[in-house]
């Protein structure tokens, strides 16, 4: 155990290390001679877009009228754990930065022993590794829900691969109470069930696989609020057709094309954002695929290939980049990958664009 404490807090060290090192080299290159490093990152950390909104959520919870109405977008799971971390650090934005971190070290141990559980150390860091360089990860660390959903998800993805579902329905719950996307837990839950059962003679479901109802159920239990707070259980739909968002469901071929016209109607943001989307579509699909050939865990790959397709439901989706960082399955498929001198490769365009995301993010480029 000692030695395993010891391997996670090398993780932590390392998986942080690589943000704050070049969070410091976009430091240097974009903006050392107008703010310090601190007040910099203070500023880009828990002041941007989102996290203003947690941050107020936090504070005054969802509200019924005014224009902070729309906050009730956001799921409750972070603000509250938001607001019970700033118990003891007496600053909100603080907090968020000190929550979102804390729970990115253990997203990262957590993806290291699911790999650990098929494969080798090698593989385990390699996919901690390409996490930590994948190009929009400066969201975990900040004000943002990107890493307590990422360690919600590993963490309920590698309970289903020891057996334990009661532990991860009940972690999947919390997914659920953090982002949409969390309830598709159910999708590689009910899979290992049915697997299982297939694989065995007697194909009696236990009590045990109850528990994996709980993760629709934290998606419940966040349409109750919407309920309680308006009459409806879809208000949150409501919201985010309307400004700043306007969201809607669209299938894929229209939203791939809108991301291609978007990109020719802003040439400004069309290499950060809007050819990004379908770039990132594709290489995810070919990603899981490859996962397919390879032999990955079906169930991964099951959850990777429905997280990807409703994520790219969204139309007008501008934040593709950031959502996308919690398709674990990339992670798991390329960590696995006996990639010779090609792995040196992958690692390098990666931590290059990172390094990039991550330079634009802080000088208060729009990158979403």
């Amino acid at each position: 155990m000692k030695k395993k404490l010891k391997t996670w807090l090398a993780i932590s060290a390392v998986s942080l290390g690589i943000h704050y090192l070049l969070m410091f080299f976009a430091w240097i290159v974009g903006v050392s001679g107008s703010i310090s490093f601190g007040q910099m990152l203070l500023k880009r950390l828990t002041e941007p877009g989102d996290a203003i909104r947690y941050l107020d959520i936090a504070q005054n919870g969802y509200v019924k009228t005014g224009e902070n109405s729309i906050n009730l977008v956001f799921y409750p799971l972070y603000p509250l754990l938001l607001r019970a971390v700033s118990l003891f650090t007496g600053s909100l934005p603080i907090a968020g930065v000190i929550l979102s971190q804390g729970c990115y070290c253990m997203a990262a141990v957590a993806l290291y022993e699911l790999i650990l559980l098929d494969g080798d150390k090698r593989m385990a860091w390699d996919g901690v590794l390409l996490m930590a360089l994948y190009p929009f990860s400066v969201f975990t660390m900040g004000v943002f829900s990107e890493s307590l959903f990422l360690l919600t998800t590993l963490f309920c993805l590698y309970a289903l691969r020891k057996g334990n579902y009661v532990q991860a329905g009940i972690v999947g719950f919390f997914a659920s109470l953090s982002r949409t996307q969390g309830m598709l837990l159910i999708f590689p839950a009910v899979y290992e069930v049915v697997a299982r059962g297939l694989s065995r003679e007697k194909r009696k479901l236990r009590f045990s696989d109850c528990f994996l109802l709980l993760i629709p159920a934290g998606f419940g239990v966040y349409l109750l609020i919407n309920y309680i707070l308006h009459g409806n259980f879809f208000q949150f739909l409501i919201y985010e057709e309307g400004a700043p968002w306007y969201q809607s469901t669209k299938w894929l071929g229209d939203n791939l094309s809108q991301h291609m016209q978007l990109a020719n109607d802003h040439p400004m943001l069309s290499m950060i954002i809007y050819y990004v989307q379908p770039a990132l579509y594709f290489l995810a699909l070919i990603i899981l695929f490859l996962g397919l050939w390879k032999k990955e865990r079906m169930a991964h790959l099951l959850y990777g290939g429905v997280y990807l397709g409703f994520t790219y439901l969204s139309g007008w989706m501008i934040s593709g980049g950031r959502y996308m960082l919690g398709c674990v399955p990339i992670f798991l498929v390329l960590g696995k990958l006996k990639m010779g001198w090609g792995r040196n490769l992958v690692f390098l365009i990666s931590g290059i664009l990172c390094f990039i995301y991550t330079t634009l993010y802080l000088i208060g480029h729009a990158i979403m």
